[in-house]
């Protein structure tokens, strides 16, 4: 059932969940009129009972969430380093849910955490962000003291909530959110370059190990997306060593901010880890900047020589039909609404973006085909059949893949990059679960645990094995109307976030993930170089998670 009655946001209910559970899940439904709701409830005694129901929703005794002892000070610090500390993070989060169940709290040095384990229950909370919502790089202090302390006017409005991130995110939106699939030629271009070296550069000379091939090829990816060529880092013989830095730095960086921000000592004291990441963003601007910089001067002097040859005004052409098919950064250029400085200073923040966050998902889903080899035969057994060798250039190809996607979305489910995801809002809010009802104050931390109903074997049959048929369409058609339907709900589907401040270059990324994957399991069989390396690797927590140490993996020729 689908429907927009609260606050005209669509709903998505699952068929396990009655009308009367619905509206219990949250206090704002007793708002809902009788004729709206006379649409969804057929048998008038249903619909009777459902207004009763609703009218009793605010009699709701707010308590406490179950939490670990909370100290004076360090609040629950204890009880998270005796779980294993931030090492141990998916650990934490699991144990956490059989521990306390569904909502708990958590308290670390002052920050009370909310945490939430029912994503149906989180959408209540998505309801209410308002129309400047609180984004999560807000909560990534090292980034917002950065921008602050370089006065970065422009990257400080990509970590703010108000009406300057609203203007910020509107001036890049059309041409990465709306725009992706026109990318989707220069990201096959990209993959394929990336392919065709793949062995080469891992195996037979060992240039480079497989998990830094990685990162490079998500740097080479959205470099064709913001410039229109690939910058070819994977390839040693003609790589440019400022993007070989520019990658790296990204991921010291990354790293960096991690242990920062857990442990605020580090940016208190300056200390060398805090300095290192200062040098770490320096390199990656300067490296931003600089390109976006020379690279919107040339199209901007081509587009001035242009009017020129044509005798053409700005009026005179036809707006839309010129961005198409055409990089980013060209985009924002011909739009004329950024200053070529603006959109040198966007840049850097974009590239690392791009850059991290795509290469962490990558790795998981390669580390876990390469741990699964008959998955990853079934796998290019469908992209032979579907592409029989072509590279992924349109959105319809993307689509015709479904046991692609199926692998993707496992990965996410096993081993997301992150065992959370977390919001602010501005105002309180009460949240109600299973008839209890638990109050977040204004500013609070509330998270959704990741690691909770995706790994629990009353929703998820052997929840520890990779399985990517848990998610092709059969298997999500008939888990409907049944409690295992939450796995397949959206909160669980990618790392980007949901509702406004979803990730800006999402689309883009999962576009750059299927088609590098098609082309790659297309060409090459993915395997550890040494089996015995399975049982070695843990998941690491930096900013996100990573499998530490990344198991090295070979190369070879897929017949």
């Amino acid at each position: 059932c689908h429907c927009d009655f609260h606050s005209g946001y669509p709903i998505s209910i699952p068929a396990s969940v009655s009308p009367c559970e619905l509206i219990n899940t949250d206090p704002a439904y007793t708002e809902v009129s009788t004729k709206r709701l006379e649409s969804m409830v057929s048998s008038r005694t249903a619909l009777t009972l459902l207004l009763a129901r609703a009218s009793t929703t605010a009699a709701f005794t707010v308590v406490d969430p179950p939490m670990p002892f909370k100290w004076p000070v360090v609040g629950t610090l204890p009880d998270f380093f005796a779980r294993g500390g931030v090492d141990s993070l998916s650990e934490i989060y699991e144990g956490m849910y059989n521990d306390y169940g569904t909502v708990y709290g958590t308290s670390l040095m002052g920050e009370d955490e909310l945490v939430i384990c029912d994503p149906n229950v989180y959408d209540t909370v998505l309801r209410k962000e308002g129309k400047f919502p609180i984004g999560g790089a807000e909560s990534a202090t090292t980034f917002v003291d950065y921008y602050t302390e370089k006065n970065l006017t422009l990257a400080m409005k990509s970590v703010t909530h108000g009406p300057e991130w609203k203007e910020w995110r509107t001036s890049l939106d059309a041409d990465m959110v709306a725009a992706w699939k026109s990318y989707l030629p220069a990201i096959a271009d990209a993959a394929a370059k990336i392919s065709n070296v793949a062995g080469y550069e891992v195996t037979e000379q060992k240039n480079i190990a497989f998990v830094d091939f990685v990162s490079r090829s998500a740097f080479d990816l959205f470099s064709a997306v913001m410039y229109g060529t690939s910058p070819q880092t994977t390839c040693s013989l003609v790589s440019d060593d400022e993007g070989i830095e520019f990658v790296k730095a990204t991921q010291n960086a990354f790293d960096l901010t991690g242990e920062i921000l857990t442990n605020p000592l580090e940016k208190v004291f300056e200390t060398d880890t805090y300095k290192k990441f200062k040098v770490n963003m320096d390199k990656t601007f300067s490296f931003g900047y600089k390109q976006a910089f020379e690279y919107a001067e040339r199209v901007q002097e081509e587009q001035e020589a242009e009017k020129v040859m044509e005798g053409a005004s700005d009026e005179s052409k036809c707006p839309v039909q010129s961005l198409k098919n055409i990089p980013y950064v060209a985009r924002l250029v011909k739009r004329n609404k950024l200053t070529i400085n603006e959109i040198a200073s966007t840049s850097g923040p974009l590239l690392m973006a791009g850059v991290d966050t795509t290469a962490y998902v990558m790795s998981w889903l390669y580390l876990n085909l390469a741990f699964n080899p008959e998955v990853q035969t079934t796998l290019a057994q469908e992209l032979k059949s579907v592409l029989n060798g072509a590279d992924v250039t349109t959105s319809e190809q993307m689509n015709s893949l479904p046991y692609l996607k199926a692998c993707i979305r496992e990965s996410h489910r096993l081993t997301p990059p992150t065992p959370f995801t977390s919001k602010k809002l501005e105002n309180d809010v009460d949240i109600i679960d299973n008839g209890n009802s638990y109050r977040a104050n204004a500013g609070t931390k509330i998270s959704l645990n990741l690691r909770a109903f995706p790994m629990d074997p009353k929703y998820v049959d052997d929840p520890s094995a990779y399985r990517p048929e848990r998610f092709l369409p059969p298997a999500v058609e008939g888990r409907r109307g049944t409690p295992s339907e939450v796995i397949d709900h959206p909160s669980f589907a990618d790392p980007f976030g949901r509702g406004k401040r979803r990730c800006l270059g999402s689309n883009v990324a999962v576009a750059e993930i299927v088609v590098l994957t098609a082309r790659l399991v297309q060409d090459w069989e993915i395997s550890l170089l040494d089996p015995m390396q399975a049982a070695q690797w843990k998941p690491k927590q930096k900013l996100m998670l990573k499998a530490d140490p990344y198991p090295d993996m070979t190369l070879a020729r897929r017949r």
